[in-house]
C-alpha cells in the first residue's frame, strides 16, 4: 500500500472518530428510570418481625431480644431439635 492510500484512510478513520465523539456530545444522556419496590412488612405472617428487625440494630445482649430470636429459631424448625 502507497504512503497516500494509508493517510487517506487514517484520516477517514480519525473523521469517524470525530463524527461520534460530536454525536455523543450534542445527544442528551438518556434517563434511567427506576422502580424500588418495598416490601410491606404490615401483613407480614411472622408476629415477631417488628422485634427482630428492632433486635438487629443492637450491638449489646438484651434478655428480650434473645427471647424473640429463640422464638424465631423455634418457629423455623418447627421445634425440631438443630444438628450441626
Amino acid at each position: 500500500m502507497n504512503r497516500s492510500v494509508k493517510l487517506a484512510a487514517a484520516a477517514a478513520f480519525g473523521g469517524l472518530l470525530i463524527a461520534v465523539a460530536v454525536v455523543s456530545t450534542t445527544q442528551p444522556p438518556a434517563r434511567h428510570d427506576t422502580t424500588t419496590y418495598v416490601a410491606d412488612e404490615t401483613g407480614s405472617p411472622n408476629p415477631h418481625a417488628a422485634e427482630l428487625k428492632r433486635c438487629s440494630t443492637i450491638t449489646m445482649p438484651e434478655s428480650g431480644c434473645d427471647a424473640v430470636w429463640e422464638a424465631e429459631r423455634r418457629r423455623f424448625f418447627h421445634g425440631r431439635d438443630r444438628q450441626p
